[in-house]
């Protein structure tokens, strides 16, 4: 099989309108088998949508997708395609940490049961301390997509704790990397008081400081309004979503190379 060289440190593959497996970069073998066909490592359940999404007419599409890992595991992933001609696409593959799903389920379930004042569910109470400082310290994980390009989502409601130990970890994170955009994405965000949000405007302060550029994504219009009324007056991007943003940035360097 052809290996071919990505832009992105991130598996990808070189594919026909059948899907065959033209090439891949050399990050395929650390999670996935080198398949014949793209389907080969798509699980079964995901086959259909791939199979009517992924086609040369659709020039650039992005789909949510389970994959079949090297010893079995099924793992979802973000597929970016992009179609260079009627002959060939590349398929770009970005892996989803499941670690924030699985503490924040875990988190969800303790406090439904918690709610319903069963005095025996008491002991659960140790466990969701435990939790909820867990989900503190995932609330916002730094995530290096590419060299040059850092996506930070963040999780549940925001106060003033829980700002003050994201904006630590991710100022020693923005500092250490050699990124220069980062994504940081409000698609999975609650609530967030008046303290929360003058500790995210000192965050973003802090970030473009250290020269980087703050990209905002997933921030819903309730979360705009409370923005706009502590007048942060800031060089900062609004884009929709952090899948839009992905593309922009990916296209944009796809252009310049």
């Amino acid at each position: 099989m052809e290996q071919i060289n990505s832009t992105f440190p991130l598996p990808m593959f070189s594919i026909n309108k059948n899907l065959d497996v033209l090439g891949c970069s050399s990050e395929v073998s650390e999670t996935f088998h080198e398949p014949d066909s793209l389907l080969d490592i798509i699980d079964v359940e995901s086959r259909a949508k791939v199979k009517t999404s992924i086609h040369p007419d659709i020039k650039k599409t992005y789909l949510e997708v389970d994959m079949v890992g090297k010893l079995g595991e099924v793992i979802l992933t973000d597929l970016y395609v992009k179609w260079n001609s009627g002959f060939y696409g590349e398929v770009l593959i970005i892996t989803k940490d499941r670690a924030m799903e699985k503490v924040t389920n875990q988190l969800d379930t303790l406090q439904r049961r918690l709610k319903e004042k069963n005095l025996e569910l008491l002991k659960e109470r140790e466990k969701m301390d435990e939790l909820l400082e867990d989900n503190i310290k995932l609330s916002a994980p730094f995530i290096e997509v590419t060299q040059d390009v850092a996506l930070i989502p963040l999780f549940g409601d925001l106060d003033e704790n829980k700002v003050d130990e994201i904006r630590v970890n991710t100022l020693n994170m923005a500092y250490s990397c050699e990124a220069n955009s980062l994504l940081i994405d409000f698609t999975a965000v609650g609530g967030i008081d008046f303290e929360g949000l003058s500790g995210l405007k000192n965050l973003f302060k802090s970030l473009q400081t250290l020269g980087k550029e703050v990209i905002i994504t997933g921030i819903h219009p309730k979360q705009a309004q409370r923005l706009h009324h502590l007048d942060i007056r800031l060089n900062i991007r609004f884009i929709q979503s952090p899948q839009v943003a992905v593309k922009e940035l990916f296209n944009k360097v796809s252009y310049q190379t």
